[in-house]
């Protein structure tokens, strides 16, 4: 089998495109997972794109490797599609308009319509901003709010489990969140696993956090999804708007100001590797009403094609 694809990352979150069309109905998901192995193409997500019947809207399948399974939304996946769509030949073959910035894209995943904004200049992607307001609904109908798991008091968001980093050392004053030690790693998923037993979530999927940023952000995160496999993102989109909710509904976002649009902007650094925090910035806004996240939208400072070719196998 021959398959045409792109490879790419936001902060280190690897994500590799692919064409629908090109693989054998049935087999997508074998398919995808097998190349985001570390003998193959080696990711932490596969967008896979159909075209439909109109320019510049696309039919996406999201693909991760730890269960593994089609998951409803993707943050990072949608920032390395954004410079994708201008920087190769994929803008071409969905029929993405590249005459004037920015360039507008709708994609149509498991979770709803997602919406790219891309600014771009000399071919090149600048800013990519992802409408996630489709996953802010579905983090509300999974629930948001606070859970005790193991002993230890978490935030629920969705999916996710949202973890602050200064009350786990509280709960394990030995944890390490540079090396990640053994014990460090068997206190986590001692959490992770009542979570996922109390919420009935499957995905492994946890955010840490505080806030004591070292560069430009306001507070620092790292996702250490499934240690048990090593399975850390440096940067997660999906991530980064669970933890928006979670601090919104801890009451944590109450010293920061919401502009005169009534969006609240929350940078956060991450990206680079499975320490906590990172060089680069994810810039989350928020508009919040009547007590509740009502949309989200986010970008990313770093995100790179890095390979376009061809996988045989």
């Amino acid at each position: 089998m021959k398959l045409d694809f792109v490879r790419g990352h936001m902060g280190g979150n690897l994500i590799i495109l692919l064409r629908g069309e090109q693989i054998p109905g049935g087999q997508e998901l074998d398919v995808a997972v097998k190349l985001m192995g570390p003998n193959y193409l080696h990711a932490h997500e596969a967008g896979i794109l159909y075209p439909t019947d109109k320019p510049g809207e696309i039919d996406v399948k999201i693909a991760e490797p730890t269960l593994p399974c089609f998951i409803s939304a993707c943050g990072g996946f949608t920032q390395v599609l954004g410079a994708a769509l201008i920087e190769t030949e994929l803008g071409s073959i969905f029929g993405v308009e590249q005459d004037k910035s920015p360039a507008r894209v709708m994609l149509y995943t498991d979770c709803g319509p997602t919406e790219l904004t891309i600014d771009f200049s000399e071919n090149k992607a600048r800013v990519i901003r992802t409408d996630m307001e489709c996953f802010v609904k579905e983090c509300y109908e999974r629930g948001v709010g606070p859970i005790e798991c193991a002993g230890f008091e978490a935030v629920r968001a969705g999916k996710f489990l949202v973890i602050n980093a200064d009350r786990f050392k509280k709960y394990f004053p030995a944890a390490d969140f540079i090396n990640w030690d053994a014990q460090t790693r068997e206190t986590l998923l001692k959490i992770q696993h009542d979570f996922q037993e109390q919420s009935g979530e499957i995905e492994p999927n946890v955010a840490l956090y505080d806030w004591n940023p070292q560069g430009k952000g306001q507070i620092r995160v790292v996702f250490p999804h499934y240690v048990k496999d090593d399975f850390f993102e440096p940067s997660c989109g999906t991530g980064s708007v669970a933890l928006g909710l979670a601090l919104h509904v801890s009451g944590e976002l109450i010293t920061l100001k919401a502009g005169s649009d009534g969006i609240l902007n929350l940078d956060i650094e991450s990206g680079g590797g499975r320490e906590l925090g990172g060089p680069e910035i994810t810039s989350l806004d928020m508009k919040i009403v009547e007590g509740q996240v009502e949309s989200a939208s986010f970008s990313h400072s770093e995100v790179e094609i890095t390979a376009v070719g061809e996988a045989r196998f």
